[in-house]
């Protein structure tokens, strides 16, 4: 009998911590933790910013820009209160770039442009240091139709506050334009961004054009760069049973080629994942850009839980649904990423080093 009565404690823990590992496993944890796995330099925040864009500012902090906060969600400080049309995190100096808890100011405090709905929401601001000035597109709802379109905002400070300079891509037919990021190379900047244009019914596609000086777009220079036809692993949305690719950044590695991370499937799902593609030696490409690692059924980077997707890699955490990844550079340089995730309601951003081995590009 006591050996029986052993036997099935011996079980009952096996099971428990069994059941332990599997909620590890399936991301039941729906806060970010403070710390991370040994050897990563990523860092995580709690406070709710979706679609990050990071910058590194003119006095060497880092700045996180994200889609709106409303009023009551979220750590406030520096003053920072109610609504928030495009948070701002202030974080790190140097190579260290962190993250903070915490939003500071909103970038954009008299919300979208004249040609949006007013008072509407701002999606997926991207922002670049251009000569001594700082653009901004954003996504917004088009005044009277709900369109989404993308507008163009310019400021003196990486925090802000940003004026509004007008709309600056909106298709026609009602297709949608959103999620533009800003890059520059040489003299020249460019925006990537998703362009529904190039694409009919429900396929979606990724576009890199130059701007001039003032962040206007020459609209003879776009290339496409990737269609939802050229890959499998993206996802119908149950509300509109559209293919998605979106979410776009574009940079340049030492071996002088251009890479592209885009996201795919739907935002709130443990599915939703990055892809990455190799562009060639010019930021606008003579032909689509062409999926890495198997990139055409799986994406590079994705939760490795439960999902079906089977990520070439995971990042750091394994956090569920990790999208909207947007490389920068550190002080000395070095690519950095920052990306969001989802907790089961809301997404929150991380940050972590870019590098590249033999076995191709990791985040630690």
């Amino acid at each position: 009998m006591g050996e029986r009565r052993i036997a099935r404690s011996r079980r009952r823990v096996l099971i428990l911590v069994s059941g332990l590992a599997a909620l590890v496993a399936g991301g039941a944890a729906l806060t970010a933790p403070t710390a991370v796995g040994a050897g990563t330099t990523a860092a995580t925040s709690a406070f709710p910013v979706a679609d990050p864009d990071t910058v590194r500012a003119a006095n060497g902090t880092y700045v996180t820009y994200g889609t709106t906060v409303p009023a009551g969600r979220g750590k406030r400080c520096e003053g920072a209160t109610g609504k928030l049309y495009v948070p701002v995190l202030v974080h790190g100096s140097g190579n260290s770039v962190g993250l903070t808890d915490c939003a500071s100011d909103d970038a954009l405090p008299g919300g979208p442009g004249s040609w949006a709905e007013p008072g509407g929401a701002v999606w997926a601001p991207g922002v670049v240091r251009y000569g001594d000035r700082y653009f901004m597109y954003y996504t917004a709802s088009r005044k009277g139709s709900g369109q989404k379109c993308i507008g163009r905002a310019i400021a003196s400070d990486a925090r802000g506050p940003f004026r509004n300079a007008g709309g600056w891509a909106c298709p026609p037919g009602g297709r949608w334009a959103i999620d533009a990021n800003p890059f520059v190379s040489g003299n020249t900047m460019y925006v990537t961004y998703r362009d529904d244009a190039i694409t009919s019914g429900a396929e979606t596609g990724l576009s890199t054009v130059r701007t001039d000086s003032e962040g206007r777009a020459v609209w003879s220079s776009r290339r496409d760069v990737l269609k939802s036809t050229d890959i499998t692993w993206d996802t119908r949305k149950s509300n509109s049973s559209t293919h998605v690719v979106e979410n776009p950044s574009m940079w340049r590695m030492p071996d002088k080629h251009w890479y592209l991370m885009w996201s795919g499937n739907n935002w709130d799902s443990p599915r939703y994942a990055t892809g990455i593609a190799d562009c060639g030696t010019t930021p606008l490409p003579g032909s689509r850009c062409k999926p890495l690692r198997r990139g055409v059924e799986r994406p590079y980077f994705g939760y490795t839980g439960a999902t079906g997707i089977s990520p070439y890699k995971g990042l750091p955490d394994n956090r569920r649904g990790p999208g909207g990844m947007d490389v920068f550079k550190a002080a000395d340089g070095s690519p950095r990423v920052v990306w969001h995730w989802w907790d089961g309601t809301l997404r929150r951003p991380m940050t972590g080093s870019l590098t590249r081995g033999a076995d191709g590009f990791t985040v630690r």
